[in-house]
């Protein structure tokens, strides 16, 4: 699933969970921790995956930020390994090295029947923006980035996505592709006017102000909805403090027969 920044690609991914009865697992791919690389009471991204397919009866479990899981200058050899563990779990089976916590929750469960609940009981999507082909003209077109008022002619296909991944990992996915289109104008009025709606009174004039001075710059810059977060701190911190409760000038407490005064 592909689609600009802000638009809801995790949150659609969460609807998905809940209409299937799954439990959503989400893991970033910057912050993967490979096997081996042990980390202070950090445990390695694997072995969580392990646990909630573990733990629930159905996952679904979504690989957030997936275009950030290519070589770049200075990276090393660190997603390689990420790769390769992912590549297992795309082909039904754990990365060898891992090893179940030794704990009660685990203490009925074998490596074999994990390895078939995940065949079985696990889907997993991989969702990611996938910016570098939204850097030019053509592929803004392609993937749906355009102005208002014109129409989409082009449909992204998995091409493009392969080509900002592995090939063998982009391989390893359906050739299906879920686009979120990005918004528009209205939707984003529209958002800010159902946001609005969900403050307390005494706080909606506040941040009316603050969405109408930010909207047009979001609107510009493709922000989606995060200008909500932008201007909803930004209300918040310019909120007049409330007056505290007046403050007795002693407190009586009784300690037995004693009054003592503090």
């Amino acid at each position: 699933m592909t689609g600009p920044t802000g638009v809801g690609k995790t949150t659609c991914a969460g609807i998905v969970a809940r209409a299937c009865g799954a439990s959503m697992c989400r893991i970033g791919i910057p912050n993967w921790l490979p096997l081996g690389a042990h980390n202070r009471g950090v445990k390695e991204t694997t072995t969580i995956v392990a646990e909630h397919v573990a733990r629930h009866e159905r996952t679904l479990l979504v690989l957030d930020e997936l275009d950030k899981a290519i070589d770049k200058e200075g990276d090393g050899s660190w997603k390689s390994y990420v790769r390769n563990e992912l590549f297992d779990l795309l082909d039904g089976r754990w990365p060898a090295g891992l090893n179940l916590p030794e704990d009660e929750n685990f203490t009925e469960i074998s490596i074999e029947k994990l390895t078939e609940k995940l065949q079985r009981t696990v889907f997993i999507l991989g969702i990611g923006t996938f910016q570098s082909w939204f850097d030019n003209e053509k592929s803004r077109r392609a993937i749906g980035f355009i102005d208002e008022g014109h129409t989409v002619t082009d449909e992204i296909s998995a091409e493009y996505v392969a080509g900002s991944m592995a090939r063998e990992l982009a391989n390893r996915f359906h050739s299906s592709l879920i686009r979120l289109p990005e918004l528009c104008s209205s939707d984003y009025h529209r958002i800010a006017k159902e946001a609005e709606d969900k403050l307390p009174n005494h706080m909606q004039e506040a941040f009316r102000e603050e969405v109408a001075r930010r909207i047009g710059n979001a609107i510009t810059c493709k922000k989606g909805v995060r200008f909500l977060e932008e201007a909803l701190m930004a209300m918040l911190m310019n909120l007049p403090p409330e007056p505290l409760p007046p403050t007795p000038d002693f407190f009586q407490i009784t300690l037995g027969k004693d009054l003592c005064r503090l």
